[in-house]
């Protein structure tokens, strides 16, 4: 049996944040990417939008979380997200809209 070398190069595109949808979403509520971590256990702060620490169940500093204008933001995204959603089912839910074949 013979063996072939593989020559692997990294992808840092995949790692890249301007490539992701976490940063799209960012930018719609205009935020800055950066990862956070919670100064009681090191632990990455998934979502800024929860007072306490998924890990350590530590109250986080204020400078971890959102600001009020950004949770606005965001709740403003979600609730427009939701409607968009209740829109799409609503339409695919209508009898009326079924194709003819």
């Amino acid at each position: 049996m013979s063996a072939t070398k593989m020559n692997v190069t990294r992808n840092d595109s995949a790692r890249d944040p301007s490539n992701t949808s976490r940063q799209i979403s960012l930018v719609r509520i205009g935020v800055p990417s950066q990862e956070r971590r919670c100064p009681y256990c090191d632990s990455v702060i998934y979502t800024r939008r929860h007072r306490l620490c998924g890990v350590c169940d530590e109250a986080l500093p204020a400078d971890r979380l959102f600001t009020e204008i950004e949770a606005e933001r965001v709740e403003i995204l979600l609730q427009t997200e939701r409607e968009r959603h209740r829109a799409w089912l609503e339409k695919r839910e209508r009898p009326d809209d079924r194709p003819i074949y």
